[in-house]
């Protein structure tokens, strides 16, 4: 997500710094970036020169500290695990200034169970990105949140082509990402329960909402180990068994299928079979 971040904000002129503990990582973020950019310059979705300005705007950085030290908004992507945003954080509050905002990207995690651990909580909020080519950007502060720090946010997100959606209060998950994860829950009920098989859960829902893509499509391409670990988070803060992800995701990611990235979770990839001519009718 970081260098999804990334690639927002160099196409809109804005210099960026990328770090990761693994080096490699950040030159597979810069080379996954340009990537995108020359894709889309040749197909006309940016203009000219995008290319040649990110040559610019964004650099690697060989540690944090380099990476943080002056810039106005810092933002971590690192796993969904309470622990080790709150040691980043931590570690971000050391070098960063006073004035920085500091946005963590969690698809699960309250502002409030991280914010203490930086040297600022009140320029600390929440923001839940999308895709390459999602719009959606939400938006959510922490009781302790400055009121001028999520104008400044919503603002960013504006600046970089992007929808804001603002929560106005803090909850876990987000506003609308715990709509999503109602359905997800949902879902992942009926399979463990063999109501329904995966095509046939996004084949409905496709044909119901007019969409591309259907819940177990979204769910391969997050990553279902991912989907895991966002579902344990609930777990841990409600401690309800009915959070607690079914047997049927340890299964899956026991097997290695975890999605896209593995190449088979629901579906077999790179070419999934929602994807082909005919299957919406198939059923």
């Amino acid at each position: 997500m970081g260098r999804r971040i990334a690639f927002a904000c160099v196409t809109r002129g804005i210099e960026t710094r990328l770090f990761d503990v693994v080096p490699a990582s950040r030159e597979q973020a810069w080379d996954w970036v340009r990537a995108q950019i020359d894709q889309r310059e040749r197909d006309r979705r940016v203009p000219r020169g995008t290319g040649a300005a990110a040559e610019r705007l964004l650099s690697l950085s060989g540690s944090l500290e380099a990476c943080v030290t002056g810039a106005d908004l810092v933002i971590e992507t690192v796993p969904e695990n309470v622990t080790l945003k709150r040691k980043v954080f931590a570690e971000i509050g050391r070098y960063a200034s006073p004035e920085s905002l500091l946005g963590t990207n969690t698809s699960s995690i309250p502002g409030s169970a991280l914010a203490d651990a930086a040297r600022f909580p009140e320029r600390v909020f929440n923001f839940n990105w999308g895709h390459i080519d999602h719009l959606k950007v939400e938006v959510m502060p922490h009781p302790g949140t400055a009121p001028a720090t999520i104008e400044v946010a919503v603002a960013f997100v504006r600046a970089l082509g992007l929808v804001p959606i603002r929560d106005r209060v803090e909850i876990q998950g987000y506003g609308t990402n715990r709509i999503w994860r109602a359905v997800k829950k949902e879902v992942l009920k009926q399979l463990d329960r063999g109501v329904l098989g995966p095509e046939d859960v996004d084949r409905a829902w496709m044909l119901d909402w007019h969409v591309p893509i259907g819940p177990c499509g979204l769910m391969d391409q997050i990553g279902l180990d991912v989907i895991r670990d966002i579902e344990m988070i609930y777990f841990d803060f409600s401690g309800d068994p009915s959070d607690k992800p079914p047997k049927l995701l340890d299964d899956m990611i026991a097997a290695g299928k975890l999605g896209v990235k593995s190449g088979e979770g629901f579906y077999q990839y790179p070419d999934p079979a929602y994807q082909k001519p005919g299957w919406m009718t198939e059923g």
